[in-house]
């Protein structure tokens, strides 16, 4: 079976077991919270902490800041009111296996940004504030070596109109909505959703990413869990080390 009916299969089982009620919850992202899930920022004033994030929603990023330890969401633009800058947009793709093709391309509004961030997260993706980013070989943060970090392979954010889903309602024609968004390619890869065999594989990697803010300073990452106990994705568990 080729990977284009590999797909198909999965968009048509994604549509027939979510619609089930109790059957597979949270293999869907459609399971409850679990009572014990708190969002916020834990483990008091220490350099090593854990962060929680509610990031089910597809329609906002949710921007942090490290050395404030404060969490902000603002909403995906879906309109132009103003002045276009000359890149913001909601761009719809009709996704085939790795092939994408454009078929509506809708400028909109500058997504608003917070005062002060650092990384911001929508879902699974993540963009930094003129931040880079490098996947590392530790799966601890106790693990990091220091004076190996200047060896790793940072990347700055790049610009995609094919990561960042927004609307994901005409998936049945193979039409998905993205925003076109910068994302940053190392801290992206985090967890990863495949869809060439049914039902959806979520992965992570499991390591440790090393984030060299636009001051210089570092934080060390590592996505402990990407659901809640009761199996919903996109219940984030994050432990950080800042500064580092």
């Amino acid at each position: 079976m080729n990977r284009k009916i590999f797909h198909i299969a999965a968009i048509l089982a994604t549509f027939f077991l979510s619609s089930c009620s109790g059957i597979l919850d949270g293999i869907y992202d459609d399971a409850p919270q679990d009572s014990a899930f708190e969002e916020g920022f834990h483990g008091g004033e220490h350099a090593t902490f854990t962060l929680q994030l509610d990031a089910t929603s597809y329609d906002n990023w949710i921007y942090i800041s490290l050395a404030d330890r404060t969490i902000g969401r603002m909403p995906i633009p879906s309109t132009l009111t103003g002045r276009w800058d000359g890149r913001s947009a909601l761009v719809y793709q009709l996704v085939e296996g790795d092939r994408y093709t454009e078929l509506d391309y809708i400028p909109t509004d500058t997504q608003a940004e917070p005062a002060h961030w650092d990384f911001a997260i929508h879902h699974f993706d993540v963009k930094t504030n003129g931040a880079e980013a490098a996947e590392t070989p530790w799966t601890d943060l106790s693990s990091v070596d220091k004076s190996a970090i200047a060896s790793l392979d940072f990347k700055a954010d790049e610009w995609s109109d094919h990561q960042v889903i927004t609307d994901l309602r005409e998936m049945m024609g193979f039409k998905i909505g993205y925003q076109h968004s910068k994302v940053n390619p190392a801290l992206t890869r985090w967890v990863t959703m495949d869809f060439s065999t049914p039902p959806p594989v979520y992965s992570a990697t499991g390591r440790v990413y090393i984030m060299r803010l636009s001051s210089g300073e570092l934080a060390a990452l590592k996505m402990r869990s990407y659901m809640s106990e009761m199996g919903t994705k996109g219940f984030l568990t994050i432990d950080i080390t800042y500064p580092l």
